[in-house]
């Protein structure tokens, strides 16, 4: 999941992030987005409940998510 923040706001999110039941890392990074994570997720319901949890961060402005489909 690639997130876009608030102006200065990277770094406390990715503590917040990381917080998030299902995450397993969250990162900030450069570039177009300022903080990666990574999810796990058994099935689209609990994507949906991981995703909605990022969301509700405050300072998160935008999520994009791109699933992984094999291994």
């Amino acid at each position: 999941m690639f997130i876009n923040a608030l102006h200065g706001q990277s770094l406390a999110l990715t503590k917040a992030i990381r917080d998030v039941p299902g995450v397993g890392a969250a990162d900030a990074i450069t570039g177009d987005y300022d903080v990666v994570a990574s999810v796990q997720a058994a099935d689209l319901p609990e994507l949906r409940e991981i995703m909605a949890g990022v969301q509700a961060i405050d300072g998160v402005l935008k999520t994009t998510t791109c699933m992984v489909l094999a291994d």
